[in-house]
């Protein structure tokens, strides 16, 4: 089962906009969240985690605050994408490679993750078959491409694919690519057909100086 089209886009505004949901749902008449707060991650934090998994820790790395209105994200379509560029603070220090991000509700600690993603868009979407095989038409894929996957509305993953984890595109041929665990590695083993979005990682790679960012094209899908 899933959502109504207006409701998904009436619960985006409620959490992203502070819209209420008439005869539903009210904003906190106290103290009313005013931001949503953006991290970083170097790796999935996973349905489970909070912000504070696998959250980026370079020297000056700070949560981006976003304000909680249609100024600061826009809703439509089912989805919501920040409306200017998310900056985070210039690397001092330390490195990371950063390949998610999530929103939450605190500038700091284990704040609850709200939504949760992939630095990168979507590709497009895939189905995969247990010769390990996975289908993406007309996608733009080449060798050695980081890949990542998750669950669409009513489908399920194949067996072997992990929602979240960021793979490494193995081979390529045509519409079909394999994917490995690790760059140059086996193909992984895919036991049980299924389907989903594929999405084309770009990862971060914070160094001294460097000024991460998450486009206006960054979408949060509710489904």
């Amino acid at each position: 089962m899933s959502k109504g089209n207006t409701f998904e886009n009436d619960l985006l505004k409620l959490i992203y906009q502070a819209v209420a949901i008439a005869n539903i749902a009210d904003n906190a008449v106290t103290g009313p969240l005013g931001n949503i707060f953006w991290a970083l991650h170097t790796a999935d934090p996973g349905e489970t985690g909070d912000q504070t998994t696998s959250e980026a820790n370079y020297t000056s790395y700070a949560r981006a605050s976003v304000a909680r209105t249609a100024g600061g994200h826009a809703v439509t379509n089912n989805s919501v994408s920040p409306v200017a560029n998310v900056d985070f603070p210039a690397a001092t220090g330390g490195s990371n490679v950063l390949t998610h991000w999530s929103t939450g509700v605190a500038t700091s600690g284990a704040s609850k993750i709200l939504h949760r993603g992939v630095i990168g868009a979507v590709e497009g979407p895939f189905t995969a078959k247990v010769d390990n095989t996975i289908t993406i038409p007309n996608h733009a894929f080449s060798v050695d491409d980081r890949i990542a996957f998750e669950t669409s509305e009513d489908a399920a993953l194949p067996t072997g694919i992990t929602d979240g984890v960021v793979y490494w595109v193995k081979t390529v041929a045509g519409d079909d690519i394999t994917v490995s665990t690790t760059q140059g590695g086996v193909a992984l083993d895919i036991t049980a057909v299924g389907q989903g979005l594929a999405y084309k990682v770009t990862p971060i790679t914070v160094t001294s100086g460097v000024t991460p960012r998450l486009t206006t094209a960054t979408t949060i899908k509710e489904d």
